[in-house]
């Protein structure tokens, strides 16, 4: 009775998990990669629950995958670089020992996990036009840990998302702009803020923070 009782859980936690992706819009592959259903389960759900009402979009065609666009983007590296450095606070990237798993399928948990993060920054920044696809593909790339990861900006320490191959430490899009507004300034009007010149380090014993 009690494995059935749990089977049961987990078969309501898959379904209750696969409609939330579907309100989020992810693509059938994620879904399925995520909660263990066939495709052919996540079109019933979708036809039966979400088709009818018309607020919600299936998006055809492959996942978003090119990682160098998280890059190219200012606005898009800076949306990634918040969401990834709440997704390592909340646990939903693995950390880097125990990223030798992440070839296995993934956990149910851990759908979970990261549907709460990208609920929880979609409350926080309202605006934001990061998707939960891009959710998806940032993960798997920090979780791969070959080309990105979160690091730290230079100037404020909040978190980053750099190149792993990159040969110089980042500004964060906010400390460009304050650097190049500074720039502009009338000289000897400009007054020097510690630890905000390009080549300041923070002191020893410093503790970086993500946000």
């Amino acid at each position: 009775m009690r494995i059935s009782e749990d089977r049961y859980t987990r078969d309501v936690r898959r379904l209750d998990l696969a409609q939330r992706l579907i309100r989020h819009e992810v693509r059938t592959r994620w879904i399925c990669a995520w909660t263990g259903l066939s495709d052919d389960r996540v079109r019933n759900l979708f036809r039966s629950y979400h088709k009818a009402s018309g607020e919600v979009t299936r998006h055809r065609g492959p996942s978003p995958t090119r990682l160098q666009a998280f890059l190219r983007s200012p606005t898009l590296r800076a949306e990634a670089s918040a969401i990834g450095g709440l997704a390592y606070v909340l646990g939903v990237v693995p950390a880097p020992v125990a990223r030798s798993a992440r070839r296995e399928p993934p956990a149910l948990e851990a759908g979970e996990r990261l549907c709460a993060a990208f609920e929880l920054y979609r409350q926080i920044v309202r605006q934001s036009s990061f998707t939960m696809d891009q959710f998806f593909a940032l993960v798997e790339a920090l979780s791969d840990g070959d080309e990105l990861e979160i690091a730290h900006c230079r100037n404020c320490h909040g978190a980053l998302l750099t190149d792993r191959a990159a040969t110089r430490r980042m500004l964060c899009l906010a400390c460009q702009e304050d650097s190049l507004g500074r720039s502009a300034e009338p000289q000897g009007e400009a007054q020097s803020t510690p630890g905000l010149s390009e080549s300041a380090e923070p002191p020893e014993g410093y503790q970086q923070s993500l946000f």
